[in-house]
């Protein structure tokens, strides 16, 4: 792996971004709103002091994170539909460009970008709502690696079924995060869950991160457990994902599939 090659990826997406308003509403619009809607959801939930603060604290934290997790997701597989709707995807690979040096640069502005949008949150949760995110970080880091890692390998595989089926299942960029929420309890514990959802729950790393902040929060201290199956889990799909990109990369590749991706 060449880093001038990394380099000319991040370059490259970074110059699309900077003339491309889209990318940048990308960025802010999502995790703006949404902790701009739960601020006010807790503001309403607050009046008559009888909620506890440390579930406020976890509401707009949660939503803070959730949104850091659902961009970097997102943008691992709009940044690759970003070279099929330009057509660009003939270039890059038609130079001496490595499939993972191009995955690597696209991890690298991507987490950039999301960066960009959880610094924008969080300054609103601020001001707004009187709401610092920054001491609960340091806690949390743990958890927001599980968060990351997750994002990654999911960002992975979507870019993967994008390379087999092409722009068709393009909406999946946007919406597969939508399908894991309710079953990463981000905003409520896993017994609010069905029993019958439980099992898939405990199955995502995702909701052993949310579990641990929420202990946290109530005092319990960090908890390994959670924090050793999160990174077990996202062990897991991080070694399918690597494995699954590239083996439908290589078949497509070999096919001459990649000449015909629209």
């Amino acid at each position: 792996m060449k880093a001038n090659h990394v380099t000319a990826v991040i370059v490259r997406h970074v110059y699309e971004v900077r003339r491309n308003l889209d990318r940048v509403l990308d960025m802010v619009y999502w995790p703006v709103l949404d902790i701009i809607l739960w601020g006010f959801f807790t503001i309403y939930l607050t009046r008559g002091n009888t909620l506890h603060p440390d579930l406020v604290s976890f509401l707009l934290g949660a939503s803070i994170l959730w949104g850091l997790f659902y961009s970097f997701q997102r943008d691992m597989t709009v940044g690759f539909l970003d070279e099929l709707w330009s057509r660009n995807l003939i270039n890059l690979f038609s130079c001496p460009l490595g499939v993972w040096e191009y995955i690597t640069g696209l991890i690298c502005v991507n987490l950039l970008k999301s960066l960009v949008g959880f610094g924008c949150a969080s300054a609103i949760a601020l001001v707004a709502y009187k709401f610092d995110i920054g001491p609960m970080l340091v806690t949390f880091l743990p958890y927001l690696a599980i968060l990351l890692l997750f994002a990654f390998a999911v960002g992975i595989i979507m870019t993967g079924l994008v390379v087999r089926y092409t722009t068709r299942i393009q909406n999946l960029a946007w919406s597969f995060a939508g399908l894991l929420q309710p079953v990463s309890c981000v905003f409520y514990p896993i017994k609010s869950l069905p029993k019958a959802l439980r099992a898939i729950a405990w199955m995502l790393p995702t909701t052993h991160a949310f579990e641990g902040m929420r202990q946290v929060l109530a005092g319990h201290g960090f908890s390994p457990t959670h924090f050793a199956w999160g990174m077990g889990l996202n062990l897991v799909y991080l070694v399918f994902a690597m494995f699954f990109f590239e083996w439908i990369f290589g078949v497509a590749r070999d096919n001459g599939l990649l000449v015909k991706i629209e």
